[in-house]
């Protein structure tokens, strides 16, 4: 398992890999927050995880959280639009190291 912290201007993305033994998937959770915004939860907010093929779309529930599976990957990318249409990209190399 590895948890990540990541800033991106004014958003702060939290996120846990985990690789359930015998599978070659991973469980990906995490929680998107505005730090301009500490009060306003990110929810219904679109996240994409890409593993260089296969891409799962996301939406964050109330609290800003969501959760996603995919195949085992060297290279994750994560992906969100901000409130002014911009899309945020997070390239997660060797997820698991």
């Amino acid at each position: 398992m590895r948890q990540l912290l990541y800033r991106a201007g004014c958003y702060q993305v939290d996120i846990q890999i985990e690789a359930p033994q015998e599978t070659n998937r991973l469980l990906v959770t995490g929680q998107l927050l505005d730090t301009d915004c500490p009060d306003m939860i990110g929810r219904d907010i679109q996240v994409s995880i890409s593993n260089g093929g296969k891409i799962v779309h996301l939406v964050t529930n109330e609290f800003g959280e969501f959760h996603g599976e995919l195949e085992d990957y060297d290279r994750l990318e994560l992906s969100f639009r901000n409130q002014a249409g911009k899309t945020i990209t997070i390239s997660l190399p060797h997820p698991l190291q």
